[in-house]
């Protein structure tokens, strides 16, 4: 499975976690009350995205570690995949997890634009 698709069902399980309704229609946020809910939304999922980094950090750290192949001394191809696919998931998660962070701050903004403070 690609990286890209094992985030996608993070994120998934994620939404259907928090009981959000993928069905349900796609609304901009008007109110401050709006705003504070997806901000914290966005945070959450950030929190989710960071747990998912640190995770495969560890798994990849464990990779490289793994022991070498007895018979020639070199590393197991497999497992030096598999530490770079942890590391790409690592990177990703990362990304998401930046990108969850920036629109909470925003929606924090404008929910106290919205408050007049």
């Amino acid at each position: 499975m690609h990286i890209r698709n094992i985030l996608a069902v993070l994120a998934l399980t994620f939404t259907l976690g928090t009981g959000v309704a993928l069905a349900e229609e796609a609304k901009v946020p008007v109110t401050a009350a709006d705003h504070t809910a997806m901000a914290k939304s966005y945070a959450e999922k950030a929190a989710t995205y960071r747990a998912e980094a640190a995770y495969h950090k560890q798994m990849a750290a464990a990779y490289a570690k793994e022991h070498p192949d007895r018979k020639s001394g070199a590393r197991n191809p497999w497992t030096v995949e598999m530490e770079k696919h942890c590391k790409a998931i690592v990177k990703d998660a990362e990304k998401l997890a930046s990108d969850a962070e920036f629109a909470a701050k925003f929606h924090e903004a404008h929910a106290k634009e919205l408050e007049g403070k």
